[in-house]
């Protein structure tokens, strides 16, 4: 399993400058508490209360899939997945590999083999703005 998390720039900038995109090989849940102890911070965090999450949060089986729509891919309604190769839309940004992709300055990925056993351990406390 591959967990994206796409800064959304909440409160106008960078949250791990220069990454756009941080891609842990994990689920979701494992992912977070990785992404916390790595980072420091809690990935679902709410820095500004006009821009909701610092981050939006995806799982996918595996890191093409995960990067997909990032890498400009052809998305397959159907079958409710993303393909290799220049998508449709022209909304979209131009198509890259995986490994183009992953070369980007403003992409980290952290594979599997680069996770510390300590670093998949923990609680990922609230934090930033709280709604109860």
């Amino acid at each position: 399993m591959w967990t994206l998390f796409w800064d959304m720039h909440s409160g106008g900038g960078k949250k791990e400058p220069p990454y756009d995109n941080i891609y842990i090989e994990s689920d979701e849940e494992t992912a977070k508490v990785i992404f916390y102890n790595r980072f420091g911070h809690n990935p679902q965090r709410v820095s500004c209360t006009c821009c909701g999450e610092d981050y939006s949060i995806y799982e996918s089986e595996t890191l093409e899939s995960a990067s997909g729509y990032h890498r400009g891919c052809q998305w397959d309604e159907k079958n409710k997945e993303f393909l290799e190769g220049q998508s449709n839309n022209s909304y979209d940004c131009r198509y890259a590999t995986v490994e183009e992709y992953i070369a980007r300055p403003d992409v980290l990925v952290i594979r599997e083999s680069n996770i510390k056993p300590e670093e998949r351990i923990g609680d990922v406390p609230e934090e930033g703005f709280v709604w109860r």
